[in-house]
């Protein structure tokens, strides 16, 4: 999967899930409050990371930032590419 990190300003743009139900909805909040209250990017990907390997099984992966290009391979159904703000949030689960 090939993306670009580029926000748009907007509060909230959703890019690209494969997934719906319960997981989407807990990738957008987890990632809002990390966002929240956390100040730096890796703070705010190590919250993430550590409520998906706690809520549905290791290994997740996550990158949080304003401007990035990542290729990854992923699991089905466990891929989620969304701003908040200008943040973008890569979210997968591999391995």
């Amino acid at each position: 999967m090939d993306m670009n990190s580029r926000g748009t300003g907007m509060n909230k743009q959703i890019c690209d899930m494969d997934e719906h139900g319960e997981m989407k909805a807990d990738a957008q909040s987890v990632a809002a409050v990390a966002i929240d209250t956390h100040v730096t990017e890796r703070e705010q990907s190590k919250h993430i990371k550590q409520f998906f390997d706690s809520k549905y099984g290791p290994t997740w992966h996550v990158i949080v930032g304003c401007d990035f290009k990542a290729h990854v391979t992923h699991e089905a159904k466990t891929f989620f590419f969304f701003y908040i703000g200008k943040t973008a949030i890569c979210l997968y689960k591999a391995g």
